[in-house]
């Protein structure tokens, strides 16, 4: 089942994985794998988002 753009669950999803994805942008560490103390809660935020989001879509 395809949602619409407007779904606020997605809007939520991809304002995690947007905010992951330019932490990592610049964060060394973040890059090789290991979050870091700023980027961990970031990317656990994503995860946690994905898996709501991915659950919807079940």
């Amino acid at each position: 089942m395809t949602m619409p753009v407007s779904d606020p669950q997605f809007i939520t999803y991809m304002a995690a994985f947007r905010a992951a994805t330019e932490h990592t942008a610049t964060c060394g560490p973040c890059q090789d794998g290991r979050p870091c103390p700023v980027g961990d809660p970031i990317h656990r935020a994503f995860l946690t988002e994905k898996d709501v989001w991915e659950g919807k879509q079940k």
